[in-house]
This record gives structure tokens, sequence and C-alpha cells, in this order.
């Protein structure tokens, strides 16, 4: 792959074509295999619903909590009604 290919930067991309190409690993030639990587690449890279699929399935780094911070001083929060044992 050449280095200016999009893959070469991009190691998710590499990933997901990579995945797509294994079942045909083995069955089809050299050139079939890079025929089809290439057209994977483009299809995920320069058209537009490729791209949105490509970016909706790339992982993102999720929170490490909600964010939310109890003060100093505060007590426990309140329970939610009919979260207790009377509820």
């Amino acid at each position: 792959m050449a280095n200016d290919e999009p893959g070469a930067t991009d190691p998710f991309l590499d990933e997901i074509v990579e995945r797509a190409l294994a079942p045909y690993r083995g069955l089809a030639s050299r050139e079939l295999l890079e025929a089809m990587r290439e057209l994977l690449v483009e299809a995920l890279t320069e058209d537009e619903v490729g791209r949105d699929l490509l970016e909706r399935a790339r992982p993102h780094a999720t929170p490490l909590g909600s964010g939310v911070k109890t003060r100093e001083g505060a007590g426990e929060p309140r329970r939610k009604a009919g979260s207790g044992e009377d509820g």
C-alpha cells in the first residue's frame, strides 16, 4: 500500500478493510485482493455515504463517568420515588 493512500495513515480504516478481505484470503488471487482493497478504501474515503459509515463505526473515547460531582458538605443524593423498600 502506498504511503499517500488513506489506509497507510489510518489504522482503523486498515483494520476494517483487512477484516472485510479476510474471508477471501486463500480463495482470491493477490491481484484480485489488491483490487478489492483499492475499491474498499475508495468507497470508505471518497464516497460521502462511505465516509459517514466509517466515522460512525470508528470507536470514540467514552467519558470515565457522568461528570456529576457531589458538592463538598452535601449529603447523599436523594433517591428516586419507588427505588426503596417501600417503593
